[in-house]
């Protein structure tokens, strides 16, 4: 049952949708907005054959504000995407303020989605919203039919976490562990220092903190959009390569005064992300200018794909003239991530080879 908010937030958002002209600037092979912001990839997935991206949208305006919800789209081939609309709208008491990141597994024939549903409180000169004023709520939702998610509900609030973080702990990534799941949350602590909180969990509904995950000195105050992903490799000790990925805010003094102002990388980890482990040295997904976010998912052929989303957030003197013609940001082209010889690589989805014509001469 939707409600009434979610009716007219979707009425709003197809008269936004019909009025839309993407340009010169619209685009082929990357995953774009039918209208106003994409950001953050979300959900992303292969389930029953078919691959389903879904991300950050808010169609009301090109700058990101407004109603912040989660756009849908789906490929057979993760170069052309068919939107199917709004999976998810800001209009429960626990995400209100939005529908932030967050991620979705394939299990027992359906989706499992989780989210962060952001709450701010009515506006409060007392508020800072980073330790006061503001509510993060782990939101999970089923899919069933690859389309509809099922009534919404919150697993965890800010009483979960631990009490030196701030408010800002979000975007939940979970995956099947043996007979019982883990789940990533990015968070900045008191001191404001990033770390990676690991929940575990026998039925998806009841979690408990397990670890806290951070650096041996500080390394940024927050870390966002965290993942966790293992990639098999013969000469590596155990036969594995385990990364933690994390999008760390904050990141100052050397090379990084003269990098973007937000950065995404991975740590190879030893040891076990939900007990006792180390972070190696801090390595870029991409040092290009339009790369933050990313999220990885395993494919039904066993490929770890890596999407992120084609922008930057926060940084001064950004501009795309695609706000002109009503919209702003996509995703990259999906990548294959792999480790060999002990080193992780990354190479474009091979399905491009599919678009590959003959040489001119």
């Amino acid at each position: 049952m939707t409600t009434p908010l979610a009716r007219d937030l979707d009425r709003l958002r197809r008269i936004a949708e019909a009025g839309a002209r993407p340009g010169r600037f619209a685009q082929r092979l990357h995953l774009m907005p039918p209208v106003g912001w994409l950001n953050d990839p979300n959900g992303l997935c292969q389930y029953r054959g078919a691959y389903h991206a879904f991300f950050q949208y808010a169609p009301f305006s090109a700058d990101g504000s407004g109603a912040r919800m989660w756009g849908h789209s789906v490929s057979r081939d993760l170069l052309s995407w068919d939107y199917l609309g709004v999976a998810v709208f800001p209009d429960q008491p626990f995400d209100v303020s939005g529908a932030y990141s967050g991620c979705a597994l394939v299990e027992d024939d359906a989706m499992e989605v989780f989210y962060t549903g952001n709450v701010k409180l009515i506006d409060d000169e007392s508020y800072d919203y980073v330790t006061s004023g503001r509510e993060a709520n782990t939101v999970r939702a089923t899919c069933a039919d690859g389309v509809t998610l099922s009534r919404r509900h919150a697993v965890m609030g800010n009483a979960d976490y631990p009490a030196d973080d701030t408010e800002h702990v979000r975007d939940p990534k979970v995956w099947r562990r043996g007979d019982s799941y883990l789940m990533v949350q990015g968070a900045r602590r008191a001191d404001d220092v990033g770390e990676v909180l690991v929940f575990s969990s026998p039925d998806l509904e009841r979690w408990r903190l397990v670890n806290r995950v951070t650096t041996e000195r500080p390394f940024g105050y927050m870390w966002e959009c965290p993942d966790y992903l293992e990639l098999a490799d013969p000469v590596r000790p155990d036969g594995v390569a385990r990364l933690l990925s994390v999008s760390p805010q904050g990141l100052s003094g050397g090379d990084w005064g003269r990098r973007n102002v937000y950065q995404s990388g991975f740590f190879e980890l030893a040891g076990d992300v939900a007990s006792s482990c180390e972070l190696g040295a801090f390595s870029l997904w991409d040092a290009g200018f339009d790369f933050y976010a990313p999220q990885t998912f395993l494919a039904d052929d066993g490929r770890q794909i890596l999407v992120g989303w084609m922008g930057m957030p926060d940084e001064e003197g950004y501009v795309n003239p695609t706000v002109a013609d009503g919209w702003q940001h996509c995703l990259t082209l999906p990548r294959e991530v792999t480790s060999e010889g002990g080193r992780v690589r990354q190479r474009p989805v091979r399905e491009l080879c599919a678009l590959r014509r003959g040489l001119r001469g």
